[in-house]
């Protein structure tokens, strides 16, 4: 009798645990991808991590791989439920996690509430990423020639005041800044070197006040032309 019991329990017990278990990942159910910059370059090198879903939002870290060459990732999921797919800040793309867009390509987010869980065997195609940073080359305006030793600044749009990150210009006029976001003001100081102040303008020229600027764009926004005082 007493061994009939056991039985029993022991079966009500697998039931149950039948019952709550998630499925498991079907073999060969990955999740395949590129992360791509803006602009259309390939990241190689570039972490991506999965993880499971945990009541709308990333949980477990499941799976964390390196991209390709050609920028492409496979991913292995844990469970038959939808996962998140995030790429990793570097110093050339800003990373977050990804939404899926049925209708276009998909993207790296800058906030996670942007972002949308991924199905295992799903193919994300292009998975576009922000980049990381602002670069270009200080010129002369009359004469194209580079200029060395400008203070170039990156400012919040909604607050001008402050400086986010700043660089100054090499010998080969050339000047890199880290960002995060994507609405900024770029500030050009040249002042201590015989050159105009102010904020780059649209057509890569700089104008004397804010109201005549445009925020700048992020990545490589090539020349920015001073005149000289």
């Amino acid at each position: 009798m007493r061994r009939i019991v056991s039985v029993l329990v022991l079966a009500v017990v697998a039931a149950l645990f039948h019952a709550v278990a998630p499925p498991q990942a079907t073999a060969g159910a990955v999740i395949r991808g590129q992360v791509v910059q803006y602009g259309g370059t390939p990241m190689a090198n570039t972490t991506v991590r999965l993880y499971e879903d945990d009541g709308g939002a990333p949980g477990v870290l499941v799976d964390t791989v390196t991209t390709e060459d050609d920028g492409e990732f496979v991913l292995s999921p844990s469970l038959d439920t939808p996962h998140w797919v995030e790429v990793v800040r570097n110093s050339r793309v800003q990373g977050g996690f990804v939404s899926d867009r049925p209708t276009g390509p998909s993207y790296v987010e800058f906030d996670v509430a942007d972002a949308t869980p991924v199905d295992p065997g799903d193919l994300l195609g292009r998975v576009l990423a922000a980049p990381s940073f602002i670069s270009g080359t200080v010129v002369n305006a009359a004469t194209g020639n580079r200029l060395r030793g400008i203070n170039v600044s990156t400012r919040d749009a909604q607050h001008l005041g402050v400086v986010l990150d700043a660089d100054v210009t090499d010998v080969n006029g050339f000047f890199r800044i880290p960002i995060f976001g994507e609405d900024f003001g770029l500030r050009v100081n040249g002042g201590a070197r015989g050159f105009e102040n102010g904020w780059r303008a649209c057509n890569g020229g700089v104008v004397p006040t804010w109201g005549e600027a445009c925020a700048s764009p992020i990545g490589r926004i090539g020349r920015v032309r001073l005149d000289r005082l």
